[in-house]
C-alpha cells in the first residue's frame, strides 16, 4: 500500500501478480481453451484503478499459457500445445492493511 498514488504503484502490482502466478491467482478457472493453466510468459497489465473509501479497485488483464493435459503415456497421440489465455481480474485492495480479494471477472 505503500507505493499506491506514486509512479512505483504500476510497476510494484504487477510484479507482485507476476510472482502470484497461476497458483495463487484464478487464472484455471479464466480457461478458455486449455485444461492446466502455466505460469510461463505470464503479462500483466493494468486496466484501471480507482479508489473508493478504504478499497481501492483495480482492474487488470492477464495473458498466461495453458495446456491440453494427456495421458503421457509413450504412444498417447495428443501432441501437448502451449495454447493463449487471456482473462480479466478485479482485485480489491484494503487500504488499511493490504489485504486484496481477487475475482474473475
Amino acid at each position: 500500500m505503500t507505493a499506491w498514488d506514486t509512479p512505483r504503484f504500476a510497476a510494484t502490482l504487477i510484479d507482485t501478480l507476476t510472482r502470484l502466478g497461476a497458483r495463487f491467482l484464478p487464472l484455471q478457472k479464466g480457461l478458455t481453451q486449455g485444461s492446466v493453466a502455466l505460469d510461463d510468459n505470464l503479462m500483466v497489465r493494468i486496466l484501471h484503478t480507482e479508489a473508493q473509501g478504504d478499497h481501492l479497485l483495480v482492474r487488470v488483464s492477464v495473458q498466461y499459457t495453458s495446456i491440453i493435459t494427456g495421458c503421457s503415456c509413450v504412444d498417447d497421440p495428443t501432441p501437448e500445445n502451449i495454447l493463449p489465455e487471456y482473462c480479466e481480474l478485479e482485485l480489491i485492495i484494503d487500504r488499511q492493511n493490504g489485504t486484496a480479494k481477487v475475482e474473475l471477472l
